[in-house]
């Protein structure tokens, strides 16, 4: 049982999230920290590899217990999805429009930065999406995973697994006390498709604007199914020719130059540069790996047992954090425990597992949740008590205690790649966020 087995890794993960929320949100400024920030950064400490607290195989499982206890949160934005189904609805273009200002803010604000540190064609692969797996994949294809491209987009993918979420909410949350755009537009920014990195934003703008929290979660919910959805196609025919093309027009030198000029370079640097980019493709290589066959070796039962671990936890966050009586809010952790697990089994069913888990659990909770359906008031009212930060703390406790296990392989990454990192993050962020605010107000929702 996977209880037993990663005990140490279930106990730290508690210990976080009594610390996190004991500490609970502070706001200094415009800045403002959330309990799963401090459960990011603490379980990052506790897995350095350093202080030999966890070992690599330990920090993989907490990395893989991530996408469990992420299945909780998804089913609780889909959740706030279903009651406000005619809103966004009545926002489709705005949630169509978006997803433009989530790929190309990576290239208008991550490629000049890139170009000014002088990174060459690396510039390409880190700054035409946000770098996540498919992107990954897209790269490696195309370009291979050893070509400048290559070490530009896994350069990003390692930068955005260690800070991604911890850069994403703080600068959310400053935007969000600025007061200049709309919770909804907001919520649309966080919705850049990757789970961790929606949460940690979602978080803060919800911490902003507490009495909009279902109808953010919606938006942020929709615009993140929307991104992952056809994120690949978009990154692949659309965001990855027109960064080519730009990166070609302002330095004015084509793939078969640099290709060629590196080729001439010094041997012993070129030698290292090889070195460097090996290591660095055998760490990712590796850690895919070893998620496959951890994902092999869980079981349903496995499964069911993180899900009740990650309500517990949760239950554990919404009293510390929020005061909130645990008998109060039991029954709506068990109504989500359910809805997860019944998405999870239909993505074991031949054809529909052709989609993930993620797509799944939420057209569950969206549709149990719709006015009119059997029930919907009635699952909606229980798991309204089901604090929707106190369902991000466990997540990104497992998170942070997997941090470890990519720092060796972030030290062999040139310095150019974090400030270029920063600036896609913020990129996707805040030029969705604005083409949100146009597009909503656009057709009357705002």
């Amino acid at each position: 049982m996977d209880l037993i087995k990663n005990w140490k890794i279930h106990v730290f993960a508690l210990l976080l999230v009594i610390v996190a929320e004991f500490i609970g949100i502070q706001k200094h400024g415009l800045v403002i920290f959330l309990p799963m920030l401090y459960a990011l950064v603490l379980g990052g400490i506790i897995s350095y590899p350093s202080f030999h607290i966890l070992n690599e195989k330990q920090m993989t499982r907490a990395g893989n217990l991530m996408g469990i206890t992420m299945l909780f949160l998804i089913a609780k934005i889909g959740l706030g999805i279903g009651p406000n189904l005619h809103l966004l609805l009545n926002s489709g273009l705005a949630l169509i429009m978006q997803e433009f200002g989530h790929f190309f803010g990576t290239l208008i604000f991550g490629l000049p930065t890139a170009i000014l540190l002088k990174m060459g064609r690396e510039a390409i692969g880190a700054c035409y999406s946000i770098d996540r797996e498919a992107n990954v994949a897209i790269i490696a294809e195309k370009f291979g995973i050893f070509s400048p491209e290559g070490r530009g987009v896994m350069g990003m993918y390692i930068c955005g697994t260690l800070f991604g979420a911890l850069w994403i909410s703080i600068l959310a949350g400053i935007v969000s006390r600025t007061g200049i755009f709309h919770p909804y537009a907001l919520a649309m920014g966080g919705g850049i498709g990757s789970a961790s990195m929606m949460a940690a934003s979602v978080g803060s703008i919800v911490a902003v604007f507490p009495d909009e929290v279902q109808k953010i979660t919606a938006f942020a919910g929709a615009a993140n199914l929307m991104t992952s959805v056809i994120g690949i196609y978009f990154s692949l025919f659309i965001s990855l020719p027109v960064t080519i093309k730009v990166y070609e027009l302002v330095t004015g030198r084509k793939r078969k130059d640099e290709v060629t000029e590196e080729e001439q370079a010094d041997a012993k640097t070129k030698e290292t540069m090889a070195q460097n980019e090996e290591a660095v493709a055998a760490d990712i290589k590796k850690e895919e790996t070893e998620e496959q066959e951890a994902k092999k070796g869980s079981t349903l039962g496995d499964d069911l047992l993180i899900l009740f671990i990650t309500g517990v936890l949760t239950l554990v966050a919404n009293f510390v954090g929020f005061k909130v009586n645990p008998l109060d809010d039991w029954l709506g952790i068990l109504i989500i425990i359910a809805i997860c697990f019944v998405g999870i089994l239909i993505a074991h069913v031949p054809v529909l597992n052709k989609l993930p888990n993620v797509f799944w659990v939420s057209i569950v909770a969206v549709v149990i949740s719709i006015p009119g359906i059997p029930g919907a008031e009635w699952i909606t009212t229980i798991t309204k008590n089901v604090n929707f930060l106190a369902a991000c703390t466990p997540i990104l406790a497992y998170g942070g205690l997997s941090l470890g296990k990519d720092i060796p392989a972030f030290k062999r990454l040139s310095w150019r790649i974090v400030p270029v990192a920063l600036m896609v993050s913020s990129g996707t962020f805040i030029c969705a966020t604005i083409m949100a605010e146009i597009m909503l107000h656009l057709e009357g929702v705002i």
